[in-house]
C-alpha cells in the first residue's frame, strides 16, 4: 500500500517476516529505512526529504538475519506533479480556464502483466474540470492511443501531449467524444491535456493527466490493447466503445477475471487487456 501526497510526502506499507527490516529504494537509491513488527507488518513514512515532483520507481528490500536480502518483484510507480504556479492576473475581461488540481498518481507495477493504478492523480478519481472529463485511455504495443470523455454535447475538445497538439474532436449529442492520435506514444512518462475550446478559439476548461506507458510483456502474436479506466465506467459501454456491441462485454471480462472479481463492478485505474474483436 502506498500513499503520496502532491506534495511527495508518503506513507509506504506492506508485509514481510517478522522483524525483518525494511529498506525503501528509489530506482536503486536508500530513501528510508523500518522494520516489521511481530506480525509481519511494516509502515514506512517519507517525509524529510519528500519525493521530488517527477517520476519515482520505489522498492522494498527485506532484509532478515543470516539470509540474503529479498527485494520486492512489485515496483511502486509514483508520479508527483510539480508545484502549482502561483496564479497570475489574467488580462481585464478575459477568463482564465478552469483547471483540474493534480495529485500524485500512483501504479502497482507486477513482474509481468498489466499495472494497476493505485491512487488516481484526481482527488476524486474522477479527472475532470468543468464539463470536460476523461473517460479512458488505452494504448496497443506499439503506443497508438485511443482517449475518450465526455463535454458538453457539441463542444470542441483538443489533446495535447507533453504540450504539444495530437487531436482535436467534438463531442456527440450524447457529450461523448473519442480521439486518437496519429502518432504513437512512447514508454514512459507523459503529461495529456486536454481543452475544452469556446466559440473563440480558447480554453474555457482545462485538465492535466500525468501518466505513464509502460512496458508490458506480450506474447507472440500478441495484438491485444491494454485500456486504463480513469473514471468508474461499466464493461457495457467500454465493450459498446471497443466493438461496437455492448453484450460483447463477456470478452474483456473473460480476459481479465483476475481483476474482474464482479463484472458490476470495475473500478478507476483499472488496466485491462482488450481483446481483437474476432468473429
Amino acid at each position: 500500500m502506498a500513499r503520496i501526497g502532491a506534495d511527495g510526502r508518503a506513507v509506504i506499507a506492506g508485509r514481510a517476516a517478522p522483524n525483518a527490516k525494511v529498506v525503501i529504494l528509489d530506482g536503486g537509491k536508500e530513501i528510508a529505512r523500518g522494520q516489521a513488527d511481530a506480525r509481519g507488518e511494516w509502515v514506512v513514512l517519507l517525509q524529510d526529504p519528500p519525493l521530488t515532483s517527477g517520476q519515482h520507481e520505489l522498492r522494498a528490500v527485506h532484509h532478515i538475519e543470516g539470509r540474503a536480502p529479498v527485494t520486492s518483484e512489485q515496483v511502486i510507480v509514483a508520479v508527483v506533479p510539480a508545484a502549482a504556479p502561483p496564479p497570475t492576473t489574467a488580462a481585464k475581461g478575459a477568463a482564465s480556464p478552469e483547471v483540474s488540481k493534480e495529485e500524485t498518481m500512483v501504479l502497482l507495477v507486477p513482474p509481468s502483466g498489466a499495472a494497476t493504478l493505485m491512487q488516481s492523480p484526481s482527488p476524486a478519481g474522477v479527472p475532470k474540470a468543468a464539463d470536460l472529463q476523461v473517460s479512458t485511455m488505452d494504448y496497443d504495443q506499439h503506443g497508438q492511443t485511443t482517449i475518450t470523455g465526455q463535454a458538453t454535447p457539441g463542444a470542441t475538445v483538443r489533446a495535447y501531449l507533453d504540450d504539444k497538439a495530437v487531436a482535436e474532436g467534438k463531442a456527440g449529442p450524447d457529450g461523448r467524444w473519442k480521439m486518437a492520435p496519429a502518432e504513437p506514444v512512447g514508454e514512459g512518462k507523459h503529461v495529456l491535456r486536454l481543452d475544452r475550446l469556446a466559440q473563440d478559439g480558447k480554453p474555457s476548461a482545462r485538465l492535466e493527466l500525468p501518466f505513464a506507458r509502460l512496458s508490458v510483456a506480450a506474447a507472440p502474436g500478441d495484438n491485444m490493447r491494454r485500456l486504463h479506466v480513469v473514471r468508474g465506467d461499466n464493461l457495457w459501454n467500454i465493450a459498446r466503445a471497443h466493438y461496437g456491441e455492448g453484450w460483447r462485454h463477456t470478452m474483456i471480462f473473460d480476459a481479465n477475471k483476475e481483476q474482474i472479481l464482479n463484472p458490476n463492478l470495475i473500478y478507476p485505474g483499472q488496466v485491462f487487456t482488450i481483446p481483437a474483436k474476432g468473429n
